[in-house]
């Protein structure tokens, strides 16, 4: 059996004209069996149908925010935004909706998973501590360690995730201001904090489509649960490399 093609996407530095990607992203596809190819994010619009073609997989990383303007809002006040990279919102959304289109495995993690949702037609919030009204808020900016997990996520039962985790509730990392608002169609929740912020969400027309709002690739050295979640996801390029060669 080859070893599926898994394209990672990257950020972008504008001021060092550099693309970047934590290595933890890499490691964790490479140790659960894939073989892990970056994409770049500004120089590669238009050659989305390309990647599509090419790739068995595809991981949306995370990184900065995504353009209010393709979830049909303005940039709301009050609030410090990060950093917006146009280039690579229009880019990314591309590739998705190729890629759902050839029912290619997908992976979202933390801004990839809130890609997936605007991309796939829903909403998200600009920032959960002025758009989410909670009477006990989690802390979702951590400033414990990366690798550290500091709070609580509850696992709907019956999902592909809860499946994958083979548990009801697990302990997560968190670096997040967004979270997804809108569940696109044909999309459920897959995972709720316990300040009701969605944690995950998974479709339910594809063979294996998941976005989790956590860090996995930062757990996954130390934590062989974690690690199920890569190898899940390879399982499934690995069959959908099968499939497109015959």
């Amino acid at each position: 059996m080859k070893i599926p093609l898994i394209g990672i996407t990257t950020s972008l530095s504008m001021e060092e004209n550099t693309y970047f990607l934590k290595c933890s992203y890499a490691e964790s596809i490479a140790e659960a069996g894939g073989l892990p190819v970056l994409l770049p994010s500004d120089n590669a619009i238009g050659k989305e149908e390309m990647y599509a073609e090419s790739l068995d997989g595809i991981v949306f990383a995370g990184g900065g925010d995504i353009h209010p303007h393709y979830f049909k809002e303005e940039p709301l006040d009050g609030f410090e935004m990060g950093t917006i990279l146009p280039q690579r919102d229009c880019f990314e959304i591309k590739l998705y909706k190729a890629a759902e289109q050839r029912k290619i495995p997908m992976l979202g993690i933390c801004r990839g998973i809130q890609l997936m949702a605007v991309a796939a037609g829903g909403s998200i919030y600009q920032d959960i501590n002025t758009g989410i009204q909670r009477p006990q808020k989690v802390r979702h900016m951590q400033k414990a360690p990366d690798w550290c997990e500091t709070h609580m996520v509850e696992l709907v039962a019956g999902t592909k995730l809860a499946e994958i985790y083979y548990a009801g509730q697990i302990e997560t990392n968190s670096f997040h201001h967004q979270s997804v608002k809108q569940v696109p169609e044909h999309f459920l929740v897959n995972a709720w904090s316990t300040d009701g912020i969605v944690e995950g969400i998974e479709s339910s027309s594809m063979p294996f489509c998941i976005g989790v709002q956590w860090h996995p690739e930062r757990i996954a050295k130390n934590d062989q649960k974690t690690m199920v979640l890569f190898r899940t996801f390879i399982r499934y390029a690995a069959q959908y490399r099968n499939n497109k060669t015959g």
